[in-house]
């Protein structure tokens, strides 16, 4: 009876052993055991380490924890896990130098939980195994006990034990460092008067061959860049008049650059923030002269301009709605500089300027002393 119980252990033993190890690589398991066997994931894992994993399908996963894979029954891997998106999944071993080729996330079969070294796994498998398959004497339980599971268990130790030592017994290769290629943003910056708008990048060896798509996007507005240039690792975007123009009447200020550039081993989608400083006129009288200038790329609309004198009472010249008056209105083009001749008029007095201004009708005032 009692070794008709012992066997009963034993097959138990066998059975769990051999499903937790051998077949999580087959089935679905609550859990799984696993042998690491090589230094991808050193200093975290080591050669000989046995890893314990829980099932994907109890205890989910996230970016960050190291999880066990396995592409087919006899190629199973433990990595960390770095991006999920959508059925795909990346990992990286730690001490690898790049990423593993994308996977399904079908394939990952175990959330890792924890890791025993070596040295303390194998004695405790030892010391169960004198317990559970030799239950009277190492040498008089081999007489006595030497059956179909005992020399199955002593087997897979065996192989188990041959393929640990000669790994354990290895070193860490060197860590390669490989130089990928990159791109990276080094600044923005726009040339005067915002003609030109330069996206300036870091690249590491790529080239830029063309570019495919520009846009320019704000809000709900959205128009083709007029023109793009590429000097080295730069593109100038050339944004046209009519882009400023709706900006300006819409009120808006920031806008986004939309590239798509062919480069020399892949392509490059990148979307690049602009702010325009919108400024109002800068008004001045010098030597009898009224001075304006736009300092925008939009028109800028002077509605007209009369002078109050202190010594002549009121002599006033209006310019653009005031219709009663003959004098007409004038468009400040961009950038534009408009001198007035006031000689003539008064010798003392004030000049006063009207004109709109983000869909606002301001005044300015300035001192006429001669």
């Amino acid at each position: 009876m009692k070794e008709r119980m012992r066997r009963i252990i034993r097959i138990i033993y066998l059975i769990l052993i051999v499903s937790f190890s051998i077949g999580a690589r087959f089935i679905p398991t609550p859990l799984g055991f696993f042998t690491v066997s090589g230094f991808s994931m050193y200093p975290t894992l080591k050669p000989g380490d046995l890893v314990i994993g829980v099932g994907s399908f109890i205890s989910s996963y996230k970016e960050g924890d190291v999880v066990i894979y396995c592409i087919d029954v006899s190629t199973c891997v433990v990595h960390r896990l770095i991006q999920v998106d959508g059925t795909y999944a990346i990992t990286r071993g730690d001490y690898n130098p790049s990423n593993d080729p994308p996977i399904s996330t079908e394939l990952i079969r175990f959330k890792v939980i924890g890791a025993i070294p070596l040295l303390i796994w194998l004695p405790l498998i030892m010391i169960s195994l004198i317990f559970v398959f030799f239950p009277v004497s190492p040498w008089k339980g081999l007489k006595q006990a030497f059956v179909l599971e005992t020399f199955v268990f002593l087997i897979f130790l065996l192989l188990n034990l041959t393929y640990l030592t000669i790994y354990v017994l290895q070193t860490p290769p060197a860590l390669t460092k490989l130089s990928l290629p990159s791109m990276s943003l080094a600044r923005l910056f726009s040339e005067a008067g915002y003609s030109a708008l330069t996206i300036d990048y870091h690249s590491t060896e790529l080239r830029i061959k063309g570019v495919e798509e520009c846009l320019l996007i704000s809000q709900s507005l959205t128009m083709q860049c007029s023109s793009y240039y590429i000097d080295s690792d730069k593109v100038l975007v050339h944004p046209p008049a009519e882009f400023y123009a709706q900006l300006y009447v819409n009120n808006l200020s920031a806008f986004m650059v939309k590239l798509r550039l062919s480069l020399d081993l892949g392509f490059l989608i990148g979307k690049y923030p602009f702010v325009i400083d919108w400024k109002k006129p800068v008004l001045s009288v010098m030597n009898d002269k009224l001075v304006i200038f736009n300092p925008n790329p939009v028109p800028i609309e002077i509605l007209g301009y009369k002078i109050r004198s202190n010594v002549e009472g009121l002599r006033v010249q209006y310019m653009g709605e005031v219709r009663e008056f003959s004098a007409p209105g004038f468009t400040l083009q961009p950038f534009e500089t408009r001198e007035i001749d006031l000689a003539g008029i008064t010798t003392q007095g004030y000049v006063e300027v009207r004109y709109t201004f983000m869909n606002q009708t301001l005044t300015w005032v300035g001192r006429l002393d001669k």
